[in-house]
């Protein structure tokens, strides 16, 4: 992924490393760059896209893989998982279930602390706040 600082950081190692250091030779002067050419040098630098999902793809395949299989194990022995995120925190949530009663039997990351973690985020919400 390109960006305008690694743009930028790419024009300015090219013109070290042809042994130029922002000067255009004008006949027997040299003349520096001004601010606003540099700038528009990166500026007209084309950003390529990242293609994250491209990337993302294969890694969240194996993940859902993974937890099928860990579902498929966790049946037979009577009990169901079940996953989800956290709206709050953003924190991944494995619930183990009995199958017949439906009771909780485990969840990780416990109640108390997605609380807690609420309550952070909460509070450094209002210090944000409170700041600007």
């Amino acid at each position: 992924m390109s960006s305008p600082v690694s743009a930028y950081t790419s024009s300015t190692n090219s013109l070290i490393n042809s042994g130029s250091s922002g000067l255009v030779s004008s006949g027997s002067a040299q003349v520096a760059k001004s601010d606003s050419e540099v700038i528009a040098q990166v500026v007209s630098t084309p950003m390529q896209s990242s293609n994250i999902n491209e990337v993302v793809a294969p890694v969240r395949e194996s993940i859902e893989k993974i937890a099928a299989d860990l579902q498929k194990f966790v049946q037979s022995m009577g009990r169901d998982l079940n996953f989800s995120v956290d709206e709050t925190t953003g924190y991944h949530v494995v619930r183990v279930v009995d199958q017949s009663s439906g009771e909780l039997i485990r969840q990780l990351p416990s109640d108390e602390l997605l609380k807690l973690a609420r309550e952070f985020e909460q509070l450094q919400n209002a210090l944000v706040s409170q700041r600007a």
